[in-house]
């Protein structure tokens, strides 16, 4: 008796690691283990506004406790912008993983969206990484309800000890809780993992290139007159019809300091080779053309009145081909045109009394919630093909003859999934009406901003990054990080000269100048933002002439030097 229970315990203690583990139970693997979380494109300015949810001891993630429907619960661990998180759990040892889940928290109101989707990779060595299947939301970031979402991928029996996730962030993320469920040890019908390299920037948007691999823009900051940029080099905003403002007039005058370089008000040089004309935002009715209220949200009527904005007689778009016909007599060189772009405005998904396009013509509603998905989709895009149509036929009409219509810029800085849930296709059928009258699709998008981080998916042409140095408390870093992320992902960088001009907004102005030599990207595809006409009067202005406009001109000619 006691022979046979002896050799059971021997049995027993000497079975095969992999047998034992394929009887153990399912387990959550990755309880009270340590992990590292790394940005994308870290920002030191961005990581301050985590700190109020900072892990303060490295096992949040992993400590088994959840919080509830408020973000003020100290179980949630904030993810603030920065591109997206990458989360490497260590589960100590070569386990068998079976399913692994993400916890996540979904409040519009708060600026807190799930993310939009989840990658998901497996490693027995941390350096090697096998791909193991992407997970979507079924939440949505568009989705008004406060809510809880789990990401699950099911599915697996693979041997593992390292568990990543991969996650793009729009604004804020907040995440209490990352599961790994399996068994431990090696069950013996686990699979090894078939080893792959690291996924670099290049690979992974290769895996996620929705228009194609040749859509992947090339390592480098976008170049300068090439066919991709409609010859557009250095591309000055101009900013017009601001209701009840004189300041969103553009006359001949007002432009001519952009046309040429002045020196003692006559044309020396050509100066700025492309204008890009933005309406101010704000209609005659007061109703706004990016709108993030439905009380808020523009008309048939506002776009009307914008249309009729840019092509007054004598003003803006009219005003512009004047100056560069009289600098044209007095430089001797009738031959030259200026590059143009005009702007197209957002239909706004709040919306749901556009109005009719034609007289007589159907009210279009743009609110999916109303009248579903499709028909939303449908009549925001008639609404653009018809202001893009509308452009055409006006431009066509116009006293334009030393002006180039090259493209059309889009005026939302960000892909807003807030409010619906389709708008990367929407984006993208945007790009097609405009790429069909054989123009480029501009786009500018913020610092840190959804879409930013992928814009080759969406059917732009060319992309400006926006540093947004100057507009906020960030150091000095922040341009070399901007400027290294316009390199990485091809696209141009975009100067910003702040409306106020106190030393502080100076200095900032400098070491924008500055960037573009030390970082390379005055030699790519540029933009100018400024305060309206602000470079045009400092070309008249002792104090400002020499920052805001000689040396904007040395910029724009590539021959500006560094100062201090």
């Amino acid at each position: 008796m006691y022979k046979f229970v002896l050799l059971a315990l021997l049995v027993l203690f000497f079975m095969p690691r992999a047998a034992k583990a394929s009887e153990n139970p399912l387990i959550n693997l990755a309880l009270g283990k340590t992990y590292q979380v790394v940005a994308s494109w870290p920002d030191a300015f961005f990581a301050d506004y985590e700190t109020k949810y900072e892990d303060k001891n490295g096992r949040e993630l992993t400590d088994g406790q959840f919080g509830t429907l408020r973000y003020q619960d100290a179980e949630w661990r904030c993810f603030y912008r920065q591109g997206g998180r990458t989360i490497i759990v260590d589960l100590g040892d070569v386990q068998t993983v079976n399913s692994i889940k993400g916890h996540f928290l979904q409040n519009r109101s708060a600026g807190i969206f799930v993310p939009r989707y989840i990658d998901y990779y497996l490693s027995t060595d941390n350096e090697n990484f096998s791909y193991m299947g992407t997970v979507e939301t079924a939440v949505g970031p568009w989705n008004n309800r406060l809510q809880k979402e789990e990401f699950v991928l099911d599915g697996l029996n693979h041997q593992a000890r390292y568990v990543k996730i991969q996650f793009p962030i729009d604004v804020y993320v907040f995440m209490d809780e990352l599961e790994v469920f399996g068994r431990e040890g090696i069950a013996s019908n686990s699979l090894e993992l078939q080893s792959t390299t690291e996924l670099d920037l290049e690979k992974r948007w290769e895996k996620s290139a929705v228009l194609g691999p040749e859509a992947i823009p090339a390592k480098g900051f976008m170049p300068k007159g090439t066919a991709q940029t409609g010859g557009a080099e250095d591309i000055v905003l101009a900013y017009y019809g601001y209701a009840g403002s004189g300041d969103g007039t553009w006359l001949s005058s007002d432009f001519m300091p952009y046309v040429a370089y002045l020196e003692d008000f006559t044309p020396k040089d050509w100066f700025f080779d492309t204008v890009l004309l933005l309406p101010g935002g704000e209609t005659a009715s007061r109703r706004k053309l990016y709108a993030t209220e439905a009380s808020h949200a523009a008309t048939i009527d506002d776009w009307l009145w914008y249309l009729d904005e840019t092509f007054k007689p004598d003003r803006q778009l009219n005003a512009l081909n004047k100056a560069v016909d009289v600098c044209g007599n007095l430089l001797q060189d009738k031959e030259h045109k200026v590059k143009v772009i005009l702007t197209l405005v957002d239909p706004s998904p709040l919306q749901n009394r556009f109005g009719a396009l034609e007289p007589g013509g159907k009210n279009l509603n743009f609110n999916h919630e109303q009248v579903g998905v499709e028909e939303a989709f449908q009549n925001r895009l008639a609404a653009v093909e018809w202001l893009i149509n509308q452009f055409l036929d006006r431009f066509a009409k116009a006293d334009a003859q030393y002006l180039e219509l090259i493209g059309f810029y889009w005026q939302p800085e960000s892909i807003s999934y807030h409010h619906s849930p389709y708008e990367d296709e929407f984006v993208r059928k945007v790009a097609d009406l405009v790429h069909e009258k054989g123009l480029k699709l501009f786009w500018i998008p913020f610092y840190g901003s959804p879409g930013s981080y992928d814009w080759h998916n969406y059917g732009f042409d060319a992309a400006i990054l926006q540093p947004n140095y100057v507009f906020s408390d960030s150091k000095e870093d922040r341009v070399k990080t901007a400027a290294s992320i316009a390199y990485h992902l091809g696209m141009g960088v975009e100067m910003e000269k702040h409306w106020n001009d106190t030393l502080i907004e100076r200095n900032k102005w400098r070491d924008y100048l500055n960037g573009g030599v030390k970082y390379g990207y005055m030699n790519g595809l540029v933009a100018y933002y400024q305060n309206i006409k602000d470079f045009g009067r400092a070309a008249a202005t002792f104090d400002k002439r020499t920052l805001y406009y000689d040396y904007v001109y040395q910029f724009v000619k590539g021959e500006y030097e560094i100062t201090e």
